[in-house]
């Protein structure tokens, strides 16, 4: 098997001895080249234009970010003239940034070492999937797109790097809580329109939205934070949306968001008011105000309109077929 490994060697969990350990599986049951990405956008330069005929796989050793970079790369700026997945190169993971959604979402453990082993062994078996891949504003996504409060914390978590500040857990989640703050005191006014697999149509004004091509959404250190449950991986996008943030409905509903478990007395209690669209092939979302956005964990900057289109078996991904999150 032919593969072109590219590292990011920035990626918050690489080091020489790490990628030493987790390279040795690799080469057992691959031909690799190795190329090193040199800045932003460096990697889907790389392969830009590559088919199968010149890879059987790119194996990605970085975070959300570097895979975005690969799969834009190889998908091409307009979707309407993106290769056939059997064309592209197949692509691997093995996870060496801060949060990693799509690679654990695949069910690869977040150790590099020893999703490298794992790789190694569907690599071997020939196991792979045909997933979809989203679209937003012309850019490209894999993992999610947010549109106000979690793009506010990725701004703030990357001014703090800019800083030397590390994106630890622990950082994220003082962030989180004084974005959320903000958004509680001052929230916006965001418009969704969603549209399933089935012709569904579903409408809304709210305060809070994010949008997914993952099930967990991201994940809180090692919980996963899973907004939509009964979301697939392989069927398009999903929405969570909440109708109210101010008071004590809107606080527990972010609770149970991210994985902490209410009581069903309590549920049953309140009223969380929160929407979910499952198995979506197209979202817009609109503000009358510019709000931040972020895709893949990377700030995008501001805008009063994003619209995301669900792109169906777009591109071959070397993981397991059965993996309960997708």
């Amino acid at each position: 098997m032919r593969c072109l490994l590219l590292t990011n060697p920035n990626s918050t969990s690489l080091t020489e001895r790490s990628f030493r350990a987790a390279l040795a599986p690799l080469l057992a049951v691959s031909n690799v080249t190795a190329r090193h990405t040199q800045h932003p956008e460096h990697a889907a330069e790389i392969v830009r234009g590559l088919t199968r005929d010149d890879y059987d796989a790119v194996i990605v050793f970085g975070g959300d970010g570097t895979v975005n970079e690969v799969i834009s790369g190889l998908l091409g700026p307009d979707p309407s003239q993106r290769p056939a997945p059997e064309e592209l190169p197949r692509v691997a993971v093995v996870p060496t940034g801060s949060a990693n959604v799509f690679a654990r979402a695949l069910g690869f453990p977040n150790n590099p070492v020893e999703a490298a082993h794992q790789l190694a062994d569907l690599m071997a078996a020939g196991t792979y999937r045909r997933l979809p891949v989203g679209a937003v504003n012309d850019r490209w996504f894999c993992v999610n797109v947010g549109f106000g409060m979690d793009a506010e914390v990725i701004r703030r978590m990357d001014k703090l790097r800019d800083r030397g500040i590390p994106a630890t857990p622990w950082n994220y989640s003082a962030i989180a809580h004084s974005a959320w703050r903000k958004l509680r005191r001052t929230p916006p006014h965001i418009h969704f329109d969603a549209w399933t697999h089935e012709e569904k149509h579903v409408t809304g004004d709210v305060p809070f939205v994010i949008v997914s091509n993952t099930n967990p959404w991201t994940y809180a250190g090692p919980v996963p934070i899973v907004t939509n449950p009964e979301h697939s991986m392989g069927s398009g996008c999903s929405l969570y949306a909440l109708s109210r943030i101010s008071d004590i409905d809107g606080s527990l509903a972010i609770i149970s968001a991210i994985g902490i478990p209410l009581s069903n007395l309590l549920k049953n209690q309140l009223d969380f008011q929160e929407t979910r669209v499952d198995d979506a092939v197209h979202i817009t979302l609109s503000s009358q105000t510019k709000l931040k956005w972020q895709v893949d964990g990377e700030y995008a900057g501001a805008n009063k309109e994003l619209t995301i289109t669900s792109f169906p078996e777009s591109i071959d991904v070397i993981c397991r077929k059965n993996h309960h999150f997708a």
